[in-house]
């Protein structure tokens, strides 16, 4: 990466509102305001500037950073550090700042650094609160859940730039006390609005160097239909090498892709974390900033912060309101990548981008408190399970499908689908399993890979499986789970499977 080029920019700061800001860095803050730095595409960013301009920067909304830890006293953090409000795992007190908070400092200084000061860089909502969980440096499962449901009245976003590990291929299912905790969030979280759980997709993909290949929905965090997995684009707006596919995708913001174009944020003050020699790096010389991040981490916090511009637009959002105004207003980027679809909702999908690009103005636009009406009750709907007990021939790709006949579920729009599937294969990297819905939208939940050793059979031999892909169709009708074996050598059968709905009537 080159040296970064810090140009000369004018204060204008008119009330809360920001033209471009007196941040000396927020020229490089491309992800934010993309006008072609380094080559990028200009526009391929989160259009949150036009949003600032209209007096909405996340004022009155928590984002609780939920990682390794928050340096609470960097200059560009402290003034949006809710006081009192934070938690150490590791001591018990209010300080999260921890042992070494580098990868959750710059994860805050993406959702809410402080915009107009003069020191560094602005963040996606620079005037939100922040406060900071560390249970990633004890990380138990009660830990985990903890952070889930701290403070649950006052959090409005809870950022998860964390996750299973990544390049292992296998299939990390998720801690029933997790899921519990979740719930909890969701149903008595914000004043029973329910918090906004976003979720790092993973960096496990392709371009990640590792021989396999992983695929968000092989985590039972990010695939859990009470959170948003966030995916990563280039400056050029194509999927970054490392970001994973999944059916279980909701949508993309920038971060580093296209010729290492990194994302400019907060780093702990001093020598320590990302930016510790930048006569060598072509870091910044000021050592409170990094050009470097990257990774679906730093797309988490991006989406976290735009998040919070909506929920200052319209407070009465309930969570599930503020997921379906991402996917109709997020933008269809890489216009030729042949996996786009339109859903039976009239969604414009893929298993590369979710529903596209977040677009924080069009989502503002589309939240109007004087235009948009809360939707309705959720309904789940749960099918029984279908037993099978069909042998998977081995190679070639021949096919083992069984259909369920869903009818009077009562959900007339799907919101999410979660299907469960059992197997007794032992190396289920072969398998490829595809869903296809009675509309005809096809969510592809494994595709074939190789995995790290005795990580590709099951845990227990079943995996729940999620997909975005049907929002807004009608769960009536026929749903075909197709199993095809893609490599020679390990056999199985395909034993049963099962479907849960979660949606609305209409």
């Amino acid at each position: 990466m080159g040296s970064a080029n810090i140009a000369n920019i004018t204060v204008s700061c008119v009330l809360n509102t920001f033209t471009t800001g007196s941040d000396p860095l927020f020229a490089n803050q491309w992800h934010l305001k993309n006008t072609g730095q380094d080559g990028g595409t200009v526009g391929e960013d989160v259009n949150v500037v036009p949003v600032w301009n209209s007096n909405i920067m996340g004022a009155g909304v928590r984002i609780a950073i939920v990682d390794d830890g928050l340096e609470i006293a960097h200059e560009d953090i402290s003034p949006n550090v809710v006081l009192g409000q934070s938690y150490n795992y590791v001591n018990g007190t209010t300080n999260p700042t921890g042992s070494d908070p580098s990868h959750g400092t710059a994860v805050g200084g993406v959702a809410a650094a402080r915009d107009s000061n003069g020191l560094g860089v602005a963040g996606a909502a620079p005037r939100a609160g922040l406060v900071g969980y560390n249970p990633l440096e004890i990380h138990t499962s009660a830990n985990e859940a903890d952070a889930m449901t701290r403070n649950a009245a006052a959090v409005s976003i809870s950022n998860n730039s964390w996750g299973a590990n990544d390049d292992t291929g296998g299939y990390n299912a998720s801690d029933a006390t997790w899921r519990t905790a979740i719930n909890t969030g969701l149903t008595t979280g914000r004043n029973g609005k329910g918090i906004v759980y976003t979720w790092a997709a993973g960096n496990g993909g392709e371009g990640a160097g590792s021989l396999h290949v992983d695929n968000s929905n092989y985590d039972g965090q990010a695939n859990y239909r009470g959170v948003l997995a966030i995916c990563a684009v280039g400056d050029d707006g194509v999927r970054a090498s490392y970001s994973e596919r999944g059916a279980n995708l909701w949508v993309c913001t920038p971060s580093e892709g296209r010729g290492g174009h990194g994302i400019t944020t907060t780093d702990r003050t001093g020598t320590a974390g990302y930016n510790p020699d930048p006569t060598n790096s072509g870091d910044y010389s000021n050592r409170n900033y990094t050009n470097t991040f990257s990774g679906t981490s730093s797309a988490t916090p991006l989406a976290s912060g735009m998040i919070a511009l909506v929920l200052e637009a319209n407070p009465n959002l309930t969570w599930r309101d503020l997921r379906i105004i991402l996917a109709q207003s997020a933008r269809k980027n890489d216009p030729f990548d042949p996996d786009w679809v339109v859903n039976g909702g009239g969604f414009n999908v893929n298993h590369n981008y979710g529903f596209g690009v977040a677009n924080a103005n069009a989502a503002v636009e589309l939240a109007n408190p004087n235009t948009w009406m809360n939707i309705g009750p959720e309904i789940t709907f749960a099918t029984p399970t279908a037993t099978v007990n069909t042998p998977i021939p081995d190679d070639g790709g021949t096919a083992t499908s069984s259909t369920i006949a869903v009818a009077g579920s009562g959900v007339g729009k799907i919101e999410s689908v979660e299907i469960v599937f059992n197997t007794n294969h032992p190396y289920v990297g072969d398998l490829d399993i595809t869903l296809t819905a009675p509309f005809g939208t096809v969510s592809r939940l494994n595709e074939p890979h190789t995995c790290g050793d005795g990580e590709c059979s099951l845990p227990g031999g079943t995996w729940r499986y999620s997909s975005a892909r049907h929002l807004g169709e009608a769960a009536n009708g026929p749903w075909t789970l197709t199993v095809k074996d893609m490599a020679t050598g390990d056999t199985g059968t395909f034993t049963s499977w099962q479907m849960t709905f979660y949606g609305r009537a209409n």
